[in-house]
């Protein structure tokens, strides 16, 4: 078996064991409302490359991830998960993360892990530091952390970032925003934020 789909099981309160689908390539429990937990047997799927839990509204922690082969994770509208999973080891294929309307805080240290991540969106209200392991993210070209009303601090930015976007980001400290705008004369990032009300922060710092 290759896919695995479980979406819109109301009564799916937990995900079982999958260790013995090893060759399992997609796996989504998308709109599952009632599920709580998810076995650890899904972290370790070699061959998994999409993993969908968006909307998983009850769900409050995630197991950690070793997925060799993953590509895409989704768990925007998990509004109860409060930790991103913890990541095991290098993920060198992931290119796409999906984080919004859920209640994490920070990102672990392991993010840096997922060297080859292209495109990161997070709209998250509780969301607080985009720490500096995101530099580590060499191939990571746009960050969308728009509508991040708690967001105080960015303290990495990768090297490589083409588009950061950050509006309605109202918590953001005048000394990020002024190394924002110092990376967008350096680095040429396409930077969109709330340009006045960022420039009268500077100023009024």
């Amino acid at each position: 078996m290759k896919i695995l789909t479980l979406d819109n099981s109301d009564y799916l309160t937990h995900i079982p064991d999958v260790s013995g689908l090893p060759n399992l390539e997609k796996l989504s429990f998308r709109n599952c409302h009632s599920l709580i937990t998810i076995h650890n047997s899904v972290g370790h799927l070699n061959k998994l490359e999409i993993l969908n839990a968006k909307e998983c509204i009850k769900l409050e922690s995630f197991p950690p991830l070793q997925l060799a082969s993953l590509k895409k994770l989704e768990l925007s509208g998990c509004k109860s998960l409060k930790r991103f999973p913890e990541l095991l080891g290098n993920m060198t294929n992931i290119e796409e993360i999906e984080l919004q309307q859920i209640s994490i805080e920070e990102l672990p240290f392991s993010f840096g892990n997922i060297s080859e991540l292209r495109r990161l969106t997070i709209s998250c209200v509780n969301f607080k530091i985009l720490p500096e392991c995101l530099s580590e993210c060499h191939h990571l070209l746009e960050v969308n952390v728009n509508d991040c009303e708690s967001l105080e601090e960015i303290r990495g930015i990768p090297p490589n970032l083409e588009k950061l976007s950050a509006r309605g980001c109202e918590s953001l400290s005048p000394s990020s925003r002024r190394m924002l705008l110092s990376q967008v004369c350096c680095c040429f990032i396409a930077l969109v934020f709330d340009i006045f009300y960022s420039i009268s922060c500077i100023y009024n710092s």
